[in-house]
């Protein structure tokens, strides 16, 4: 996502699921102007740790972005659409808020991930935690954003690879990394709202 953040040069970006606001950080140090949304409040209190986003973070639904229309040249969407619930609405608002020429920028779990039994959890001591999630097939997000008028720039697959290697390594997983390595992990999408 760096590197596609690099290549659009927004000026101004609202983060959907903005969490505790990681890529709003990157993008203002870059001087992008940024605003961030999420659904629970308890990630906007850790985003507002940073001083430089209070006043710059809003509690939301995806389905119903809490912002003008037209107030952004770049919607960022980082591991977030598969906690999201209508597809086509969210696209919708995505198309609303993102000036003409905007990019909508989003990353995701993999379908092939899922499939291949990949979860979206979390440990908590001896607790394994599972978040209820929806599995989209690419060909699903792709008629989302198009049914928005969206236009495809470039689709990507990312596999885990070498960066990863110490993580797993530091779980003592390393020989497993072969293993998924092999899986696409993640979809990186970008499209294009019609000037």
């Amino acid at each position: 996502m760096t590197q596609v953040l690099r290549l659009i040069r927004p000026s101004t970006a609202i983060d959907v699921g903005c969490g505790s606001g990681g890529w709003l950080v990157r993008m203002q140090k870059a001087g992008v102007s940024v605003l961030g949304v999420d659904f629970c409040e308890e990630m906007l209190t850790q985003a507002m740790l940073h001083s430089s986003l209070r006043g710059r973070l809003v509690l939301g639904d995806a389905e119903s972005l809490p912002f003008c229309a037209e107030a952004a040249d770049l919607v960022l969407c980082s591991m977030v659409l598969g906690y999201l619930r209508n597809l086509p609405k969210v696209f919708r608002e995505f198309t609303r808020v993102a000036t003409p020429g905007a990019y909508i920028a989003v990353t995701d779990l993999h379908p092939a991930a899922i499939s291949a039994g990949w979860t979206r959890s979390f440990r908590s001591g001896l607790t394994v935690y599972e978040i209820d999630h929806h599995s989209y097939s690419l060909d699903e997000i792709e008629d989302a954003a198009c049914g928005a008028g969206l236009r495809n720039s470039l689709r990507q697959t990312v596999y885990l690879g070498q960066p990863e290697f110490e993580i797993f390594q530091r779980k003592g997983r390393a020989e497993l990394l072969a293993e998924v390595s092999q899986t696409p992990a993640l979809f990186l999408q970008t499209w294009r709202k019609p000037c």
